[in-house]
């Protein structure tokens, strides 16, 4: 008997490795990620399995690299632009400050009205370092929706093939386990 078990079980050896594999029936695109059937986060390898060498390196890894890279300009374009509207903001409040005592009785007028002068400049460097802000979160949504579509992209040309799949229904001569292909 036990060398009927043994049998059996180095026969089935070779049919360890032919164990299905899960594939996802559609597959879809979130927040740069793409997502199988049951919602959960579908590794590299998988996607590069799934989608094919060829789609994997030529779209989908340049299209994750972008969607990465505009979200992190858009937070880079954010940080700047507040910081040049906080210099504007800061500088204009001095200039107004400088600008009243002008007319506040001060005991030197130039003095103070050359420290508005210059809280004046630093206004429009504000402004220009707000303008650098807001051009970069620009290129940020730019790279980001770019990234974004390559990537619902890759997930429409996966859906669109149909893949192979085995599952309980109705055949050609009876109900049963379907391969759909």
């Amino acid at each position: 008997m036990k060398k009927i078990l043994l049998a059996v079980m180095l026969m089935l050896i070779p049919a360890y490795a032919a164990l299905a594999q899960y594939v996802p029936s559609q597959i879809e695109q979130k927040k740069g990620r793409l997502l199988d059937d049951n919602g959960e986060v579908m590794p590299d390898y998988m996607v590069q399995r799934l989608v094919g060498d060829d789609i994997y390196n030529q779209t989908y890894v340049g299209a994750v690299k972008q969607y990465k890279t505009g979200k992190r300009l858009i937070t880079g374009g954010i940080i700047v632009a507040g910081a040049g509207v906080a210099v504007s903001g800061v500088s204009l409040g001095i200039f107004m400050a400088d600008y009243i005592k002008i007319w506040g009785g001060t005991q030197n007028l130039w003095d103070a009205f050359t420290g508005a002068k210059d809280s004046l400049s630093w206004f429009y460097r504000g402004f220009s370092i707000a303008g650098v802000g807001a051009s970069v979160f620009t290129m940020g949504l730019i790279f980001k929706t770019i990234g974004w579509k390559r990537l619902e992209w890759v997930a429409e040309e996966y859906n669109n093939r149909h893949p192979a799949v085995l599952e309980f229904g109705v055949g050609e001569f009876g109900t049963g386990l379907v391969y759909r292909f």
